[in-house]
């Protein structure tokens, strides 16, 4: 099958066909590169840099949405990725201008011309990005020495020891939002960056995120009290297809600690599954993780199902995560009720709609 003949014989009309045709006209892109280049030998990073699936979700989402910088963003991370795993920089730039002739022979209507410019954009900020390189552990950080020394521990497969030195901080009375703030929050940050730069493996990453969360399951008897009348209750959850579920489970525990009656549902919850949730539990606030922009579609779609429910009527819908911190005004677009850049503003937010 060449380039203008895809599988339904129709052009794409719009940024959400295109979502939608992603396994096809990923099927056709591949036609148009190196077959060596899918060649990987096993190595991860090269296969999220020509995972032309992916690509296309942000992409489109990007187009859907009307911002741009959800996929030069993207793209510059993607290329940043390559150079890291010793790959030549000019394959992605190939890639991304092979999508481009793909979309001028497979699309059609004015969304064409700004899926080839956010491409062009992505293309320019990639070249001239620098590398990403500055720690996440700030000076100003009370517990830098700490947070450093447990994701040293982690990275070294030290468990006993990190878990002994959270321990030893709640013992010396470090409060558990501290914990999760200045400790793991920036653990978990500066262990992506790590990855990134290829200075920590996949199966290191999952090692440190389940010492992570071993963390916080040692947490629990300080952090859920039930000889107390809630404030509210709030169901927290990561949309479908949404893996990341580390940073929502944290934002769950500092509300459950805030005095909410919290539900914590995990990561890709079906959106059926949590509007039946929210009836079910009597919910005034449903708090939405999205880590990928890729998954905005989801999170929109959800937000939408809870609008739809009557029961659902009253549900204010809170949205956080990297996805939405690209752009401020991103929560607006899907119809959220606010948006939350940190757990402490999403305190703040959903204390403010409940006085």
């Amino acid at each position: 099958m060449g380039v203008g003949q895809s599988d339904s014989g129709m052009s794409i009309q719009n940024a959400s066909e295109l979502l939608q045709r992603k396994p096809d006209l990923a099927r056709q892109w591949r036609t148009m590169l190196e077959p060596a280049w899918f060649e990987l030998g096993g190595n991860e990073r090269l296969a999220m840099v020509f995972d032309l699936e992916m690509h296309l979700a942000f992409l489109g989402e990007a187009v859907r949405l009307d911002v741009p910088r959800l996929f030069t963003e993207y793209a510059t991370w993607s290329y940043q990725l390559l150079l890291t795993a010793g790959g030549e920089g000019e394959r992605f730039e190939t890639c991304l201008r092979a999508l481009a002739a793909l979309l001028r022979t497979e699309g059609q209507g004015d969304w064409v011309a700004v899926a080839l410019a956010d491409i062009d954009a992505a293309c320019t900020a990639m070249r001239s990005a620098p590398l990403a390189s500055a720690s996440h552990w700030q000076d100003d950080n009370p517990h830098r020495e700490l947070g450093e020394a447990f994701l040293d521990a982690c990275l070294h497969l030290r468990r006993q020891q990190a878990l002994a030195m959270v321990q030893q901080a709640r013992r010396r009375g470090v409060p558990v939002a501290d914990l999760y703030t200045h400790v793991m929050t920036p653990a978990m940050h500066e262990l992506g960056r790590l990855w990134h730069q290829n200075q920590a493996t996949v199966a290191q990453e999952h090692y440190c995120t389940a010492v992570a969360q071993m963390v916080m399951a040692q947490l629990f008897p300080d952090i859920f009290d039930s000889d107390r009348r809630p404030v509210g209750r709030i169901v927290c959850a990561c949309v479908a297809s949404e893996l990341h579920e580390i940073g929502a489970r944290m934002v769950a525990d500092l509300f459950e600690m805030a005095g909410w009656d919290t539900v914590f549902l995990g990561a890709d919850v079906p959106r059926e599954s949590v509007v039946d949730m929210l009836v079910e539990a009597d919910a005034q606030v449903l708090a939405i993780s999205v880590t990928l922009a890729a998954n905005l579609g989801c999170a929109e779609a959800l937000i939408q199902a809870v609008r739809a429910a009557p029961a659902c009527a009253a549900v204010k819908v809170l949205v956080g995560g990297a996805a939405f911190n690209v752009e401020p005004t991103l929560w607006q677009k899907l119809h959220a009720d606010g948006w939350a850049p940190d757990p402490q503003s999403a305190l703040a937010l959903a204390a403010g709609w409940r006085s």
